[in-house]
């Protein structure tokens, strides 16, 4: 999930279109690598790796501090204007799945044994009869056994590789670029259990358009084609050289986004960084923000409950489109079971409610950022 035909290649495209070296194209194109080493993996206004947060069981932030590389190829047509570019992106830290809940499970992701807590007086019957007999059970069997498993958390589950055809043409008119991008997680044994994303494979067709009388305001227009999903953006990237080598890269741009059931403001962001030309190379750095304006639109990356329109203090659950979800810090573990499941017991005695459930929750961040550390080499 990434930002396909940025501005940066409708601009060096059209740079390699104006150029005079290109009366001598090169027989197979050109082919841009680029090699980014990102803090954290933020994608219109997502925090991709909030995934971090649940595997190490603290609150959402503004910063995971999941580290993730992202290699990325385009294949520049020698006519120029048409593309293809590969992206992918690899968690470097928590990859694996580890056990958070502490709980007694019959299996990986399975079902929690008894009360799902260690302060069940049934929990020891229900261990008992629970899976097969440890006496008797074939080997095939074994994993199905009650005891401690590890959660769908590892970070690997986010690894992704995305799939870019495009054609951008400069004009008299501006510079208009069109075409399809294929987003999929690139290991189809873990593509399932991120908040509702269920194996998330997206097919997403797009537009931009920059104009004439200033090229480095872009509009953007991303449509999702199997959902109601689509992605507006409004954006200004430039460059200032400093000298031959260096430059200040800084850009602003403000999005809107409509869902299913949702709508509004995505996302005010903003980076700033500089670039150093080395021969057919460029390294830069740059510091990345976004604001949420509309915490609504980011509910389902963080957990998947079941929203409802109810006030929180009817049943405990969480009302739809609040901007509140549940927070890792304060639900996950054996203290915090105790303690979610008196408070639970207390208040279910006190108002005769059985269906009520404490669940501590929180406020999604209004700001999330990184730091992108980035080698962009051209093979022409």
């Amino acid at each position: 999930m990434k930002k396909a035909a940025s501005s940066l290649l409708a601009i060096s495209i059209a740079v390699m279109l104006a150029s005079p070296l290109l009366a001598e194209e090169p027989e197979y194109g050109a082919i841009e690598v680029q090699t980014d080493l990102v803090s954290n993996y933020i994608w219109r206004g997502q925090d991709v790796m909030a995934i971090y947060a649940r595997q190490n069981g603290e609150q959402y932030g503004a910063n995971s501090g999941a580290w993730t590389f992202q290699p990325s190829i385009t294949w520049i047509a020698p006519t120029g204007g048409f593309f293809v570019n590969i992206w992918g992106s690899f968690a470097l830290e928590g990859r694996q799945d580890v056990d958070t809940d502490q709980r007694i499970q019959t299996g990986p992701g399975a079902a929690f044994v008894g009360n799902s807590n260690w302060f069940d007086p049934a929990l020891g019957t229900a261990i008992a009869n629970a899976g097969p007999n440890a006496n008797t059970a074939p080997i095939s069997a074994y994993t199905a056994l009650p005891g401690m498993y590890p959660e769908a958390n590892g970070t690997r589950r986010v690894d992704e590789l995305d799939v870019t055809i495009g054609y951008e043409m400069d004009s008299t008119i501006g510079v208009i670029g069109f075409g399809l991008i294929h987003y999929a997680y690139s290991s189809p044994l873990v593509k399932s259990d991120y908040g509702n994303l269920n194996g998330y494979y997206g097919n997403e067709a797009y537009m931009t358009y920059s104009p004439a009388f200033l090229r480095e305001l872009t509009l953007s227009y991303y449509s999702e084609l199997t959902n109601i999903w689509q992605y507006i953006q409004l954006g200004y990237a430039d460059t200032y050289g400093i000298n031959d080598t260096l430059s200040i890269d800084y850009g602003l741009s403000a999005a809107y986004s409509i869902y299913n059931q949702v709508h509004g403001m995505n996302d005010i962001s903003a980076n700033l960084g500089v670039s150093a030309a080395m021969g057919n190379g460029t390294f830069s750095v740059s510091y990345n923000v976004s604001y949420r304006p509309e915490l609504k639109l980011y509910e389902w990356l963080y957990d998947a409950d079941a929203y409802n329109n109810l006030p929180v203090w009817v049943d405990g659950g969480s009302t739809g489109f609040d901007g509140m979800v549940t927070d890792p810090s304060r639900s996950q573990g054996i203290v915090n079971d105790y303690i979610n499941n008196t408070v639970t017991t207390q208040i279910q005695n006190q108002t005769g409610n059985a269906n009520y459930t404490y669940t501590p929750r929180m406020e999604i961040p209004r700001f999330v950022h990184y730091v992108k550390f980035s080698y962009t080499y051209l093979i022409e």
